[in-house]
């Protein structure tokens, strides 16, 4: 049976639509985030499988393919930092368990010995000592008491992460239909604002990985590097925060380099403290002014502040997903704002010598 759609008044066809749709988003509501940042992750899946089609001509097994390659690296990552955490958390507390309850006591005498060097009052000293026994103390327990609930809370995260792998897939394997239904409803004298915005979201997915993943990558490793050879305890773990903290602008690595340097002459090691200083500022000026720009010169970036609001606030509002999100959204409504003005500037540069026509006229 077939329906003329002409026929049935947008009055009722809109109100309907709208109301599916809300009850549709408060249905999702739960796995929303997740799903959004599925959709986002299968971007870069479709980047892979387009290249490995050649070599895999099935559409779906080289999705597949293109999945596992892409999460090799995320799950070496994320093995490799919590088994550092374990270490620093059983060196430290005695055991993990320890670690995430906190009531252990911590060993400080390298760092009470640097503080005394500085020939403070033996009560700014001692208070010193405990504030940093205390702080380093508290953070160490939360991130083994959050790495713990993660562990306890394994089938719900086993419920979003198989939810995760399916958006990413038919995301990644139906993008081409998603897009097309999405265009299919825009109407035509929107379409050129609408295809700017889509430009303006795949400018933001590419700047997140082409100009700050993979320099944070390379840093990350030439850091790692530095660390080892300087004799750092834990060099795989500062090598992966050095990585992190490239996404930080402005700042960046250094807040890494400058604590690592300065704990490192607090402590006695001044030869060490200042090398990972100097070789940290080359690292970082290399990886900042030369690589970013090369792998980065075809792709347009976001404003630095944009991506340092949409960074921040998103991982604090939504988690690990808000790293991707937070900027996406962000940065499309910058996309907005930018083609609304750029659009009203136009018609009044049109306008303009309209007006000044009729003047002359008068």
């Amino acid at each position: 049976m077939s329906y003329n759609l002409k026929k049935i008044s947008a009055s009722t066809v809109l109100p309907l639509i709208i109301i599916l749709t809300l009850l549709s988003v408060g249905i999702l509501i739960p796995i929303l985030i997740t799903v959004i940042f599925g959709a986002i992750l299968a971007y870069y899946i479709r980047f892979i499988a387009k290249k490995i089609r050649p070599y895999i001509k099935n559409k779906t097994l080289s999705v597949f393919v293109a999945m596992i390659l892409f999460s090799i690296p995320i799950v070496l990552l994320l093995y490799f930092t919590v088994s550092q955490f374990v270490l620093i958390a059983q060196s430290t507390f005695g055991s993990f368990q320890q670690a995430a309850s906190g009531n252990s006591t911590m060993t400080m005498v390298p760092i009470t010995h640097a503080i005394q060097n500085l020939n403070l009052p033996s009560n700014i000293t001692q208070n010193l000592v405990t504030g940093l026994q205390t702080g380093i103390s508290q953070l160490i327990s939360k991130i083994a008491d959050y790495i713990t609930s993660l562990i306890s809370s394994i089938p719900a995260l086993a419920a979003q992460i198989l939810i995760l792998i399916f958006t990413i897939f038919y995301f990644a394997r139906d993008g081409d239909k998603v897009v097309q239904y999405v265009t299919d409803i825009i109407p035509s004298k929107d379409s050129d604002f609408y295809l700017e915005i889509f430009d303006g979201a795949e400018d933001v997915l590419k700047s997140i990985i082409v100009g700050n993943a993979i320099p944070a990558i390379i840093l990350g490793v030439l850091s790692g590097i530095l660390y080892y050879f300087l004799g750092y305890q834990y060099a795989l773990l500062l090598g992966i925060i050095s990585g992190i903290a490239m996404f930080i602008p402005i700042i960046g690595p250094w807040i890494v380099y400058g604590a690592i340097g300065i704990v490192s002459i607090l402590l006695g090691d001044t030869t060490q403290g200042v090398l990972v200083i100097i070789f940290g500022w080359i690292i970082e000026t290399a990886t900042d002014f030369y690589i970013r720009p090369r792998i980065a010169v075809q792709y347009s970036e976001i404003h630095p502040l944009v991506f340092l609001l949409g960074f921040i606030y998103g991982a604090v509002t939504m988690g690990i997903p808000g790293l991707f999100i937070g900027p996406l959204i962000v940065g499309i409504t910058y996309a907005a704002y930018k083609i609304y003005r750029k659009e009203k500037v136009k018609s009044k540069t049109v306008k303009s010598p309209i007006a000044t026509n009729k003047q002359e006229t008068n």
